[in-house]
């Protein structure tokens, strides 16, 4: 029988999931939780669009649709009510934003305020459905994270754990927006957290494939771009002509980041109220789309257009123009929206537009649709400085293998080229200064609430369950006020365990460490790193200034937040 209860014990340690584990569960509900999210969103605005206009088959077609002053009114009517919108949202913010997922995700703490964040997601509907150049992708995701947020808040999670939890829910909502899995992954991980660490890369691959089985299941399996069929010409020229737009994207892009960098300075000197801004830069849009329909939206449809290829270029040419002047417009004037789909559709545009020169010189040319699809993974490495995201996002996004590789070169050529020329993305990075200081922090930050005990004075048989309950390899001892005591080992006791007498033995006090390593809430986050390094264990108990347990902190936690204060600098 006792033979029995020591196989037990042994099957539990081994069979019980590992903190690990669970944490690798809790990335996969964050995950499905933050598609439906951003399936939930977009349902949203198809609804909204069909109600504004009586269709909702694209920004693009629906303008087509309508007569120039309508053209130009909806865009600047839009941009009024987003500003509105947006004015409250940053009332109850403080005069901040108070609701990036990126600062959430880089400050530390990993709380998105929800009204604040439904605020602005309203905000970003009113802009994107009345025509505003901007993408829908952006509140997609920001909805996705406050999903995680309220998760760890819900949890209790500690911050590193938290922003974890809102960094899953992150590369869910990119995984959704555009049916990219490995991508929403790596997205995330260059991108906000600019870490591959096995400790936060797996957790966001978990939540980007449950979000991806969400989709597949609702939305259906096809990629988002629609991609005609063609064989690349064989041989290297082939290959170094495409890769070559690596460079023509490494040398545009910081133009083009240029350009809504001084669309942004523009609006914020003009002292006017945020409503009278954003309806400008709707009408702004609004102006253009007069000339050319194609420059409302995110230019999702316009691009799908472009890979099918017969575009002159001199039209090419001009839509280029001015939807770059119209994100510039959009995203300047302060609208609340993404300017990833943008950023797609300049690359798309300038690789197509690049290979009707080269069709006009060598009638061996790639056909537009290989030099649309390199291009718009070379000009997004080059604005996003994620090459590896950039390569992979194009091959999900158009499932075509053909270009997979003179794509590899030409994003680290765009990259290369654009990080020397300008070495911010187009991605604001918070300043190592704005970060929490890792050395700042305390033990109660990183605190954990749960804890394995038994009570002074137990018999081994109270240990025995007590272990069958926990998978820890050490309990902690605390007295009658749960003052911690000191802490025994599995291993130490496991031979104990073996006793006939074990339900009335106590437990000896040879086998209690009243010298267990411990922290106070207030030991700063440096010196429980030097517990650790001496303390091979993965947990440390946590004591209140007289002496009461309230919880433990782990290494994982404690290193996380070190390690991307590091990355930070």
């Amino acid at each position: 029988m006792q033979s029995l209860r020591n196989l037990g014990v042994i099957l539990l340690d081994r069979l019980r999931p590992s903190a690990w584990q669970r944490t690798l569960v809790m990335a996969g509900f964050v995950g499905v939780l933050g598609a439906l999210a951003t399936l939930g969103f977009r349902k949203g605005l198809f609804f909204i669009e069909q109600f504004l206009f009586g269709r909702s088959d694209g920004l693009v077609h629906i303008a087509a649709g309508l007569t120039w002053w309508e053209r130009l009114a909806s865009p600047a009517l839009g941009g009024i009510v987003a500003g509105l919108i947006l004015s409250q949202a940053k009332r109850l913010a403080g005069g901040g934003s108070g609701a990036d997922y990126m600062e959430a995700i880089a400050l530390g703490d990993g709380n998105l305020p929800a009204r604040v964040s439904v605020l602005r997601a309203l905000s970003s509907a009113a802009s994107v459905t009345t025509g505003g150049a901007i993408g829908r992708e952006g509140p997609m995701v920001q909805l996705a994270a406050l999903t995680g947020s309220l998760i760890g808040r819900w949890r209790k999670a500690p911050i590193p754990r938290r922003r974890l939890m809102v960094a899953c829910a992150a590369a869910a909502g990119v995984a959704t927006a555009y049916n990219a899995p490995i991508a929403g992954a790596l997205f995330v991980a260059e991108i906000v957290l600019r870490s591959l660490a096995l400790e936060t890369i797996g957790a966001l691959i978990v939540a980007a494939v449950a979000a991806n089985v969400v989709v597949v299941s609702t939305v259906g399996p096809e990629p988002l771009y629609r991609m005609p069929h063609f064989v690349l010409p064989g041989g290297g020229p082939t290959m170094l002509v495409l890769s070559a737009l690596g460079i023509v994207a490494g040398l545009t892009a910081p133009m083009y980041l240029w350009v809504l960098d001084r669309g942004r300075d523009l609006f914020s000197a003009w002292r006017s109220p945020l409503w009278f801004k954003l309806g400008l830069g709707g009408l702004i849009v609004g102006g253009l789309s007069i000339v050319t329909p194609d420059v409302w939206g995110n230019g999702y449809s316009v691009v799908n257009s472009v890979l099918q290829g017969n575009w002159v270029w001199q039209m090419l040419l001009l839509v280029l123009l001015l939807k770059i002047v119209a994100v510039a417009a959009s995203t300047g004037s302060g609208a609340v929206g993404g300017i990833f789909t943008p950023t797609l559709f300049v690359g798309a545009v300038a690789g197509a537009l690049c290979a009707t020169g080269l069709a006009a010189v060598w009638p061996g040319a790639p056909p537009a649709s290989a030099t649309a699809v390199v291009g718009m993974g070379a000009f997004l490495a080059a604005c996003t400085h994620a090459p590896l995201m950039s390569v992979l996002m194009v091959f999900e996004m158009t499932e075509n293998y053909a270009t997979i590789v003179p794509s590899m070169l030409a994003c680290v050529l765009g990259y290369s080229i654009a990080r020397t020329l300008r070495p911010k993305s187009i991605y604001p990075t918070t300043p190592a200064a704005a970060l929490p200081h890792a050395a700042l922090a305390v033990a109660a930050d990183f605190l954990r609430p749960e804890v394995a005990t038994v009570p002074e004075g137990c018999t081994l048989l109270d240990v025995e369950q007590a272990f069958l309950r926990h998978r820890w390899q050490h309990l902690y001892v605390v007295d009658a006020k749960q003052h911690f005591v000191g802490a025994v080992s599995l291993h130490d006791v496991a031979a104990s365990l073996r006793h006939p007498d074990i339900a009335r033995q106590t437990l000896p006090s040879e086998l209690l460490r009243r010298d267990y390593p411990r922290v106070q809430t207030d030991t700063p986050s440096w010196q429980v790193l030097e517990v650790f390094a001496t303390h091979p264990g993965e947990r440390l108990p946590v004591l209140e200034a007289g002496g009461r347990l309230v919880g433990h902190v782990t290494k994982t936690d404690v290193v996380m937040m070190f390690r991307d204060r590091l990355a930070a600098d």
